[in-house]
């Protein structure tokens, strides 16, 4: 099911969309159902007071940017959880929490402004709900709206005073059938998908006693200083995105690319890459496959409005964030918190109506990898952003981000790995997410366009013959 959104506005440096009715606000849920009823919530604080020369986290250019932003997560577990079980497991969440805050204090603070967070340690928030229906009903197919009512609404949307948001929010589910999800609403600005995945993969360990408080990974840096890497800025007026003038529909959709025909056509595009004498280091891999079959489908409607419009757009760009945590000297721990990534930028001429080739488009993200790895070291920042704007502005780009490869299905706290994961709708308009499917082979796709386009993207040949839309999450007993 695709959730639309209606009335989007723009910020600096996003696409942040609202909407009138404010589907994600957890009043309005429960006005169209109650199925989902809380029944407590509580502020988790770190278990040791973080001290007071760790007070004040600075944020880097990337949190800036990100600054406004919160990722919804739901993970779902098959365990056979009785309703008399939801308290012991509830607090030992809440007890292994309060252990990983103290390791990652930023989340238990507060945004003073946007250069830094103040780790005041007023908490993390924390919702223990039921759930009075079977699972099936979220899962088969996904329903994005409902699945919002298992994900602590974002402090944004309800309107709170910046000093008043949490940084991270926690909400249980149990449902009837026994199965549980549980929900985290992240800051953005001071978290990537690397920090967030990471940082619950360790919630996860602290909670089954896997690691403790005298093991050697508790003893790293998880919170460390950016800004010599990436250092802050005060964005000028130029990079406030305006408000549009009209009501436009965004929809927001998953897509399951089908892990079988990916690998085959990875296998492909590689044999024809060797094939051309192209640099044999940099193969090409299930993201970059998806990803250009995605972009493929985002330049045929980019093709589309260029004739509309008079040939008044020339090319049409693919951003995507790459990971620097490895490539930084020394490099820095997959698990430390920030958002330490930064864009590659790949591009394709639309002056031509030649065919739009998979192979070609795999080509050129590969090779937007390579030279992505220049950017970060250029003082170059503020004029990519610039350009990255203006392209996005006028639908001559879209923004592309992946958790592949991350330790999404890798969140057990004692009952098992989640069965299934999902992002709830990222407000971002031009969009895609992409992230590995439970069996490691597939590729799951959330992308956010307008409803016109998201009619064509979805009948693009390159969609329908590697895709699915929004089929059914069946979780065993």
């Amino acid at each position: 099911m695709a959730v639309i959104l209606k009335n989007i506005f723009r910020i600096t440096a996003s696409k942040l969309v609202t909407n009138n009715i404010q589907i994600f606000t957890k009043r309005s849920i429960k006005t169209a159902t109650s199925d989902v009823q809380i029944i407590s919530t509580e502020a988790i604080k770190p278990s040791s007071p973080t001290p007071k020369h760790l007070r004040t986290y600075k944020l880097s250019l990337p949190d800036q940017l990100c600054s406004k932003l919160y990722a919804p997560l739901v993970f779902f577990y098959s365990t056979n959880c009785k309703q008399q079980d939801l308290r012991k497991k509830s607090d030992l969440l809440k007890q292994s929490l309060a252990k990983s805050l103290t390791h990652y204090y930023p989340f238990a603070g507060r945004l003073i402004d946007s250069f830094s967070v103040d780790c005041n340690d007023h908490g993390a928030a924390f919702i223990d709900a039921n759930v009075g229906c079977d699972i099936s009903k979220f899962l088969q197919p996904p329903d994005m709206e409902l699945l919002q009512q298992l994900i602590p609404p974002s402090p944004q949307l309800l309107k709170l005073d910046i000093s008043e948001r949490e940084l991270l929010a926690v909400q249980v589910n149990l449902f009837n059938s026994g199965e549980m999800a549980i929900g985290v609403c992240f800051s953005h600005g001071v978290a990537d998908g690397s920090a967030i995945f990471n940082f619950m993969k360790m919630w996860g360990e602290i909670t089954r006693g896997v690691i403790n408080d005298n093991d050697n990974i508790c003893n790293n840096n998880f919170v460390l200083d950016c800004t010599s890497l990436f250092p802050p800025v005060n964005f000028p007026q130029p990079y406030q995105f305006t408000s549009p003038q009209s009501s436009c529909n965004i929809v927001f959709k998953r897509f399951l690319f089908d892990g079988k025909k990916i690998a085959a056509l990875k296998e492909k595009m590689n044999k024809e890459l060797m094939g051309n004498n192209f640099d044999d280091r940099l193969q090409a891999t299930r993201f970059g496959v998806a990803s250009a079959l995605i972009w493929g489908a985002f330049i045929a409607i980019a093709r589309e409005r260029k004739r509309e419009i008079h040939n008044k757009l020339y090319s049409h760009a693919m951003y995507y964030t790459m990971n620097v945590r490895n490539k930084t000297n020394p490099p820095m721990i997959p698990r430390c918190m920030g958002n330490i990534f930064w864009f590659a930028r790949a591009e394709w001429s639309l002056a031509e109506n030649d065919a739009i080739e998979v192979a070609s488009l795999v080509r050129e993200v590969i090779k937007a990898k390579r030279m992505g790895r220049e950017v970060m070291h250029s003082n170059e920042h503020l004029g990519f952003i610039k350009d990255m704007e203006e392209t996005w502005e006028d639908s001559r780009s879209f923004v592309l981000t992946s958790v592949v490869g991350l330790p999404c299905y890798e969140v057990d706290f004692g009952w098992g790995k989640p069965v299934w994961f999902s992002v709830g709708p990222f407000l971002l308009l031009d969009f895609a997410i992409l992230s590995s499917t439970s069996d490691g082979e597939g590729i799951e796709a959330w992308v956010v366009m307008f409803k016109e386009d998201m009619d064509k993207f979805e009948q693009e040949p390159s969609i329908k013959a590697y895709a699915s839309s929004n089929p059914s999450i069946f979780i065993g007993k």
